[in-house]
């Protein structure tokens, strides 16, 4: 807390000039300050931007005639080599098939008419497709693609004519024709096609130059605006932002002083706007904050302490994961399905003739110092403890979330009660049920919550506790399947058990000689 009140804030931010503090001082809002000021920044920016879009929209252009240029070279590159095949197969036309297979050329001179006629085929579907995409009316190659295409008809006719003689076995009369009419047009055509490619790129390296230099000028020109632009900028918004900013300054360090906890700090700036209502009420904020601070330090000691309280109360409640689901989510409905849960069931034989002997403060005693041994060994064997209900003791095993081996668990929380009975003060007789199966499982109660176990696996365990005998273990047939490699059963025969009949059971007497650690030792009662 602060120790003297009404302390203003440090000089620790500048003082502004006079023009600045004269602008501050102006009673004028803030919003048309600001408006003011970036108006003026806007306009310079909106004319730095149309320079730059300028700039790209001709970059633009230029690259879209660089990609139209290269798609021209790449249609007259393909037309000359396919050009380059038609030449070839036509200086083959007369040559006589049999002449190929006696000397075992290449079967290229024997289908000489088939690849003639196809590549012409072909040459005609490209210099269509060439008129679809670089040939269009108004473009630079319209008239010659449309040149080529006729052309390359005037083959596709010819070559037929020259096919059908070569079909018909007059070798030298398809090779006159190729010869004379065929090759003429298609040299004059690959010739064309060279040509056209090396006037292509001229067009291009002459671009590419144009290009380089029209993006050093424009850079140039952009660097030049962009420098004008932000010292202009620069030179508007220093005035109307100063003015604004050392008074939000002053008033943040007055803050971040009071959110440390200086109630006492105030704040005085020269501002007639907003600002200057904000420091007035920062200053009326500080005064009452420091009035509230002692109540609110005092309020939280107070709900630390019940909130610790409460944490304590609910893990003593419920067991810790149920609990942790129940902070989350409050309203929920906690029912959980236990696939496989060992139950103990635990009644002190006798009880109620002793406690008639006994003090009120004296049964407490008794109870709380026996129960308390069992809940050290419940959590020794990691069981959950249900609940207890007299002098009656439940214990699980599986529940809330499952374990590994939950009936060895309860077995041995089992012997080591009976152990703890025997040493117990006066020496005490208790019957000892078990049983394992499914189960459900839930939190029962919204204002005293209650966590318990229910279904036929623990009302079975309840019988063998209650159709038991004292300073024995009565089990069941699950329990004594689980358990009979590792411990020693006595057979007891069938016990008759309300609304499931008759049920074989075991005593559970001991634990058979196993190699290992040795046990650690049962904690003894204190009395």
């Amino acid at each position: 807390m602060p120790q003297s009140p009404d302390h203003h804030a440090d000089e620790t931010t500048p003082r502004p000039n006079i023009l600045v503090r004269s602008i501050a001082g102006l009673s004028v809002s803030i919003r048309l300050k600001l408006l003011s000021a970036f108006l003026g920044v806007t306009l310079l920016m909106a004319g730095l931007a149309w320079i730059g879009l300028e700039t790209l929209r001709q970059a633009n252009d230029r690259t879209e005639k660089l990609l139209r240029d290269q798609a021209r070279i790449a249609f007259f590159n393909d037309q000359y080599v396919y050009l380059s095949d038609l030449v070839t197969l036509a200086t083959a036309m007369a040559i006589d098939p049999n002449d190929v297979q006696r000397q075992k050329a290449s079967s290229f001179f024997s289908n000489t008419s088939f690849l003639l006629i196809e590549g012409t085929n072909n040459l005609v579907l490209h210099t269509g497709q060439g008129l679809r995409t670089i040939g269009r009316a108004g473009q630079p190659d319209a008239a010659e693609i449309s040149a080529q295409r006729a052309n390359a008809k005037r083959l596709q006719e010819i070559a037929r004519r020259a096919g059908t003689l070569r079909e018909s076995k007059d070798y030298k009369s398809a090779g006159a024709i190729a010869r004379q009419t065929f090759l003429p047009i298609a040299l004059r055509m690959q010739r064309g096609a060279y040509s056209k490619v090396q006037d292509i790129e001229a067009e291009m390296a002459e671009t590419a130059r144009t290009t380089a230099l029209a993006y050093e000028s424009s850079r140039e020109m952009v660097i030049a605006s962009a420098l004008a632009a932000i010292g202009a900028a620069f030179l508007l918004g220093y005035a109307f932002s100063s003015s604004l900013i050392w008074p939000v300054r002053r008033i943040g360090e007055t803050l971040g002083a009071i959110a440390g906890g200086q109630f006492d700090m105030r704040v005085t700036v020269p501002n007639r706007d907003e600002l200057g209502d904000l420091a007035r009420d920062v200053n009326a904020t500080s005064q009452r904050l420091g009035e509230l601070y002692a109540k609110v330090e005092a309020q939280r000691a107070e709900l630390a302490t019940e909130h610790a309280r409460s944490e304590r109360l609910l893990r003593n409640l419920l067991p810790e994961q149920i609990a942790a689901r129940l902070k989350d989510d409050p309203t929920r409905t906690i029912a959980d399905s236990l696939p496989s849960v060992a139950i103990l069931f635990a009644d002190i034989e006798g009880f109620t003739p002793r406690a008639a002997k006994m003090t009120p403060e004296e049964i407490v005693n008794f109870l709380n110092g026996l129960f308390s041994v069992f809940d050290e060994l419940a959590q020794r064997h990691g069981l959950e403890k249900i609940k207890t209900i007299g002098d009656s003791y439940m214990v699980a095993a599986g529940a809330p979330e499952a374990c590994d081996d939950p009936v060895h668990r309860v077995a041995e929380m089992a012997l080591d009660m009976l152990e703890v009975a025997r040493t117990f003060a006066g020496g005490v007789d208790i019957r000892i049920g078990l049983h394992a199966g499914p189960a459900v499982a839930g939190v029962i109660g919204h204002q005293k919550l209650f966590y318990d176990i229910w279904g036929e696996t623990v009302n079975i365990a309840s019988r063998m506790e209650s159709h038991g005998e004292p300073g024995r273990i009565q089990a069941t047939k699950p329990v004594q399947e689980q358990l009979r490699a590792n411990y020693r059963f006595e057979p007891r025969g069938r016990v008759e058990v309300n609304g499931v009949g008759p049920v074989e059971t075991w005593w559970l007497a001991g634990r058979l000689q196993q190699p290992g650690p040795k046990k650690e030792p049962v904690p003894r009662p204190q009395t």
